[in-house]
């Protein structure tokens, strides 16, 4: 039995929330962020906490103001490189057990929000 961690490659980079890769579910097709939101060249790392803004149909950051009511909230599941009026496609991870702590973006309103689908662990 090993019980070295398992790491799992994206793109030559390795997967670092996932707490184990058992029972994990990605959105269906890519997820498209809000770009207008941003006013320069952001990059968006893996993990980070976004929800899907009912009136536009695109995903926006989550922050400290989103409420518990949000849609769609789910984690980035690739770094991605957001520029300014452009087009933000990304893929996402709406059900698993992931490592808090290399996320960005969680809030107590995110994880109400996701509460039985996305399992936060030390």
């Amino acid at each position: 039995m090993s019980l070295k961690p398992k790491t799992y490659k994206t793109f030559g980079k390795s997967v670092e929330i996932l707490r184990d890769g058992k029972n994990v579910q990605y959105t269906t097709g890519n997820i498209t962020l809000d770009t207008s939101k941003f006013t320069e060249v952001t990059e968006v790392p893996i993990g980070t906490a976004v929800f899907r803004n009912e009136d536009t149909d695109l995903f926006e950051l989550v922050t400290g103001s989103t409420p518990a009511s949000m849609k769609g909230a789910v984690l980035t599941a690739n770094d991605t490189i957001v520029e300014p009026n452009g087009v933000g496609p990304v893929s996402a991870i709406r059900n698993a057990s992931v490592i808090e702590a290399r996320c960005k973006g969680i809030t107590d309103n995110f994880k109400k929000a996701t509460q039985g689908r996305l399992v936060f662990d030390i």
